[in-house]
């Protein structure tokens, strides 16, 4: 079953007079288990296709389900766990309170949410903070408290909308960590961000999105290409190549040839070419950046 579908969305906003359109016939389907990365440029319809989605607003064409349900009724709500991109609480409110909060409007008994609490907020580094009222916290322990919350009633569905902003170093890190062990478990994560190393580092689909529809899929075979590092071996064309390099060799020059391998093939690939007395010329590390990419179909 697929956790999220959403086909041929169209939403329009009107803004001093002007009519924008912010999606624009967007399909998007995300399997149960995956982790999907969404990305795109400040505007592309990200944040506007998460309100759709947990039904802040509704599209003005187009169907959305989660888990089969249609989002815009109350049912497929208890399945997903949400963390915005600024996450507001009542400021008097204690980090041990707002989980309470989110555990009871869950339906979770007290002592369950008791002993969920006293765990997550070890986890989330909270411990010593949970007895403060959150006015006091900083930004990044505000998204650590409202991540918490997200996930205090084990939800089938994490929709994040920029989870890493305000968070230190540490804490990202400490994030990742904690989707990675999510979705290990089972849990289906919908991750909406901008910053690209934050996506490549965990997430086992990316989807594109620009001027309100879906302009590229990458997966898990594709993904791999852009984060494996590979090596270029520029070599004088004077020995035999083995064999089971020789139909990845290209001519650079009259002189000069090159074989291109895997990081992890790196070792042998020399240590069988210095046992033929080739000599190496240089060695040049090649990456297929994502980045790049992000930038080229943004200035597009």
């Amino acid at each position: 079953m697929k956790a999220v579908e959403c086909d041929n969305i169209f939403k329009q906003f009107k803004y001093k007079g002007e009519k924008i359109q912010a999606l624009n016939g967007l399909d998007l389907h995300i399997e149960e288990g995956e982790m999907y990365g969404f990305l795109g440029p400040n505007g592309a319809g990200k944040s506007t296709t998460i309100k759709i989605l947990m039904d802040f607003i509704r599209a003005d064409k187009g169907s959305t389900k989660i888990f089969g349900i249609d989002s815009k009724g109350v049912k497929s709500r208890a399945k997903i766990g949400f963390l915005p991109e600024n996450p507001v609480f009542m400021d008097n409110l204690t980090g041990r309170e707002i989980l309470r909060f989110a555990g009871k409007s869950h339906g979770i008994d007290s002592y369950e949410i008791n002993k969920k609490s006293k765990e997550l907020l070890k986890r989330v580094e909270l411990t010593e903070a949970s007895d403060r009222a959150v006015r006091k916290y900083s930004k990044g322990m505000i998204q650590r408290i409202g991540f918490a919350a997200a996930i205090i009633h084990a939800p089938e569905l994490l929709i994040l909308d920029e989870p890493m902003s305000g968070l230190d170093p540490l804490g990202r890190v400490l994030f990742k960590d904690m989707l990675k062990e999510l979705n290990e478990k089972g849990t289906t994560i919908f991750f909406s961000s901008h910053i690209i190393p934050d996506i490549e580092d965990i997430c086992t689909k990316i989807g594109i999105i620009k001027n309100g529809r879906m302009y590229n899929e990458i997966d898990d075979t594709e993904l791999k290409y852009y984060s494996t590092e590979s090596f270029r071996i520029i070599y004088r064309d004077e020995g035999v190549l083995p064999a089971e390099f020789k139909d990845d060799a290209v001519k650079v020059s009259e002189e000069l040839s090159s074989v291109n391998v895997s990081k992890s093939r790196l070792d042998l690939v020399l240590s069988k070419m210095k046992e033929e007395n080739f000599d190496i010329v240089d060695i040049q590390p090649q990456k297929k950046d994502l980045e790049d990419l992000f930038v080229e179909i943004s200035e597009k």
